[in-house]
């Protein structure tokens, strides 16, 4: 039987005026373990801030835009609009065809949930996706980034790429990996204790070391199950210690079987 959105979506949404301050979004995203923060005017929705919106106010215009309000840096797109009746696989294509990796899901005029690319993977059951290699699957060609790398030039590479997820290489050899979440929790912590954002400080003082690796003879659901039960939305891919690519929850979610 077909599954709806209701059925999955993540039924508290947390929004934002457009006149609140951008380090107000990153404080809820920080705070609640999310990456879209829908913004209103008069009750009404009219963008959203994402953790990727926000790196890019920083590397466009530095510390600053911080301080200014979360309409500057919110996009008008990057999400899609559903129902809460609607197929799920209906949804997850207006996503892939729009390139957006999230949807609102309204009743009438209202908000009532959201769905991001984590909740369709680790909410749909594992045997609606197509089991293909992880080979077949991910990106072959990762950004990485070297151990002596800055801050600065993390905040550069996933503005420029439009990415999440960095992995921290030496040689061909993985290091860690550093998300987009690790960024803004410094950002945070900085902007709270009142100090300012250091663009040099090291990626290796931020990465999570040792990071879950996977195989790329495994399959997709082993790829799911071990960001289940790692709770991580990436996987550098490995084989005989060698980095050979990155599977995303982004790729996952371009390997559902129709009309879930």
């Amino acid at each position: 039987m077909p599954i709806l959105a209701r059925e999955i979506m993540t039924s508290r949404v947390l929004t934002l005026e457009d006149n609140a301050k951008v380090i107000d979004a990153i404080r809820l995203m920080v705070n609640h373990d999310f990456r879209h923060v829908p913004i209103t005017r008069s009750n009404s929705i009219i963008g959203m801030v994402t953790a990727l919106s926000t790196i890019k106010g920083i590397d466009k215009e530095g510390q600053q835009v911080l301080s200014g309000s979360v309409g500057d840096i919110m996009v008008g797109t990057g999400y899609v609009k559903a129902l809460s009746n609607d197929y799920v696989g209906e949804v997850v294509r207006r996503m892939i065809d729009s390139n957006a990796d999230a949807a609102l899901v309204f009743d009438g005029d209202k908000v009532v949930g959201i769905i991001t690319e984590r909740d369709i993977v680790r909410k749909l059951p594992s045997q609606l996706f197509k089991q293909r290699r992880v080979f077949d699957v991910m990106n072959k060609n990762p950004k990485t980034l070297g151990p002596e790398s800055t801050i600065s030039d993390a905040i550069k590479s996933m503005a420029t790429h439009e990415i999440r997820h960095l992995v921290i290489t030496r040689g061909n050899r993985v290091m860690g990996i550093l998300s987009i979440r690790d960024i803004l929790r410094y950002v945070m912590k900085q902007l709270e204790a009142g100090r300012n954002i250091d663009q040099s400080y090291p990626i290796t003082s931020l990465m999570s070391h040792n990071p879950v690796t996977i195989d790329p003879s495994a399959s997709v659901t082993d790829a799911i199950d071990l960001m289940r039960r790692n709770n991580v939305s990436s996987l550098p891919v490995v084989e005989k210690g060698v980095l050979m690519g990155i599977i995303t929850e982004k790729d996952l979610i371009r390997e559902i079987k129709p009309y879930p």
